[in-house]
């Protein structure tokens, strides 16, 4: 399956995002600024989300959905700690704020798959700073890359 295109985005309907429109994302990708107010409904594990350069502003959310059962039920979803997500930067900016630990250009935030469950996220804002963008709010145990 490809990722949803941002043409069929639905409204999420429950957790903290109800109301708002979302699409799910099943493989690596990278985010523009028409990603900006759209939730990333996160339904596999290992996913890279890339940010646009801070000079793109916009407000970018990522959610973890949980990994859709390959022989289950339509729409049924594995539990907790089943997920590895990562949220890159450019090469030229640091993703500042938000988790502890000393930010440094090129470095990831990471959900490790052992501590991820369904419902955390990370909402990040390119503000044009130009260091980078901003951690805004965060659910779950989130770490700096080493």
């Amino acid at each position: 399956m490809a990722n949803m295109t941002n043409a069929n985005a639905y409204k999420i309907r429950t957790g903290p995002f109800a109301g708002r429109q979302g699409v799910d994302v099943d493989s690596a990708k990278t985010l523009t600024i028409a990603d900006s107010g759209y939730v990333q409904n996160t339904i596999a594990t290992g996913i890279v989300y890339t940010l646009p350069a801070t000079a793109a502003q916009g407000v970018f959310t990522v959610q973890l959905g949980g990994v859709q059962v390959t022989s289950g039920p339509t729409g049924a979803i594995t539990g907790n700690a089943q997920q590895l997500v990562q949220i890159s930067p450019v090469a030229a900016d640091l993703i500042q704020g938000g988790v502890d630990g000393t930010a440094v250009d090129n470095k990831d935030l990471i959900l490790t798959k052992a501590l991820s469950k369904v419902g955390d996220f990370a909402v990040i804002q390119n503000t044009g700073e130009t260091n980078g963008p901003l951690v805004t709010s965060l659910k779950g145990s989130w770490a700096r890359e080493a």
